[in-house]
């Protein structure tokens, strides 16, 4: 039996453990096979361990390396950031400066429509003031045809109104620096450079640019439509005062307000004169054609009796009762006794009762030392020191006085000096269409 285990344990060597303490022994065997296991966890364990060892030596520099590349790249963004908001700060910088230009130009745009809206209110007083004098009213024109200043007229209705639409889109057209520059936010953010095109593009077409001209030009368009129409309504007034004055020469009249002819002064164009200066001008023309007119109308240029015949004319005749030659300071109006006897013009009535041989008279001061008398009435309706106006009944023809027969003696002096009626009656006729 004992040779049989000595055969099993030849040719292998066994390990033992033997352990010796206080006199007794201890011997352990151990196998083969633990002590490979044994050796190959112990061979992992040393290969672990010095991978960890080789790891954390090259840990550090690897982690620095990490650190090293993120400050670089945090530097890298935080100069990028930077160049964005000096970009960003450039741009709202001359937006605001361009903001500020637009403000100025709309204000001064305002400036002019208010100028424009006040012309207006003096344009209607004065129009009103030409209807109420008779005057038609010009149809003045620029340079331009007619459709393009009706559609002047028609696309400068904001401004006339106070409105500011066009300018409001162009203040809100710079609300977006990106819009403003005509660079999008994709180009104008990466690039970090701005686009030296969007500078020159701006240099040459300004905020609006084109907007501003065009409403610019559609005021000057109305400013010269305005002028010109305070021109020929000018023109229309002083035209109208040359004819009436023409008329007054015919009377030989002097004009109210008339002046010396010693005058004089250097030439200056009208379309040189100032709005207001050349308002003022056409408002006191239309003032003095008014007092012109009111003039005429106190002077005895209507007729007494519209559509009765004339017996007797001024001038040279035989008299009626002496049968001689002699002078008749008047002319005689043929009509049935009790027609009615009209005032010839505005004034005041200084006799109205018996007079000699004219009868029943009604005598008017007309002012300027002219007087008209209508005499033989057979009734008076008026009273002395009435003012009375033209047409105004005054009494009924009759044949009271030196008179053959029912007839209306109707004279005008001037300066107690007779002249002839027909002068003013024909003057009357003439002035009828101005007043």
């Amino acid at each position: 039996m004992n040779g049989s285990r000595e055969q099993r344990q030849f040719g292998r060597r066994e390990s033992r453990i033997v352990i010796s303490s206080n006199g007794k022994v201890r011997e352990y065997r151990i196998s083969a096979n633990l002590l490979i296991v044994t050796a190959a966890l112990f061979a992992m364990f040393m290969t672990g361990y010095i991978a960890s060892t080789a790891y954390l030596a090259f840990r550090e520099d690897l982690v620095a390396g990490t650190l090293i590349r993120q400050a670089r790249m945090k530097h890298e963004y935080e100069d990028r950031i930077a160049a964005l908001r000096a970009e960003v700060d450039r741009i709202t910088s001359r937006q605001m400066l361009d903001q500020q230009a637009v403000e100025a130009r709309v204000a001064a745009l305002m400036r002019q429509q208010e100028l424009l809206t006040g012309r207006n209110g003096a344009l209607d007083g004065l129009l009103e003031k030409a209807r109420k004098s008779g005057i038609d009213l010009p149809q003045p024109s620029t340079a331009g045809d007619a459709a393009s200043g009706d559609r002047a007229e028609l696309e400068i209705d904001p401004l006339r109104t106070g409105s500011v639409q066009s300018a409001s889109l162009l203040a809100a057209g710079i609300g977006d620096p990106f819009a403003l520059r005509g660079v999008g936010e994709e180009s104008a953010i990466p690039g970090l450079e701005p686009d030296p095109r969007s500078d020159i593009a701006l240099a040459s077409n300004p905020p609006g640019g084109n907007l501003f001209g065009g409403v610019k030009d559609q005021i000057r368009s109305i400013e010269a439509r305005q002028t010109a129409g305070l021109m020929a309504l000018q023109e229309a007034a002083r035209e109208r005062m040359e004819q009436i004055a023409g008329i007054y020469d015919t009377l030989n009249i002097r004009l109210p307000g008339e002046t010396t002819t010693d005058i004089g002064g250097p030439f200056i164009a009208p379309n040189e004169i100032a709005f207001d200066d050349l308002a003022d001008t056409v408002g006191s023309t239309l003032d003095s054609l008014d007092s012109l007119k009111r003039h005429a109308r106190e002077l005895p240029v209507a007729n007494p009796l519209p559509g009765a015949g004339i017996s007797s004319r001024f001038g040279s005749r035989v008299d009626p009762f002496r049968r001689k030659a002699a002078f008749h300071a008047g002319i005689d109006f043929r009509a049935t006794s009790g027609t009615p006897v009209r005032a010839t013009g505005k004034g005041t009535v200084i006799h109205a009762g018996r007079k000699g041989g004219y009868g029943m008279m009604v005598e008017i001061d007309h002012g300027q030392g002219i007087t008209s008398r209508y005499a033989h009435l057979s009734r008076i309706l008026v009273k002395e020191g009435e003012t009375v106006e033209p047409g105004t009944k005054i009494g009924q023809v009759g044949s009271t006085g030196r008179s053959t027969g029912p007839h209306l003696h109707y004279e005008i002096r001037r300066a107690d000096k007779a002249t002839n009626p027909a002068r003013f009656i024909n003057a009357g006729a003439q002035l009828r269409q101005y007043l």
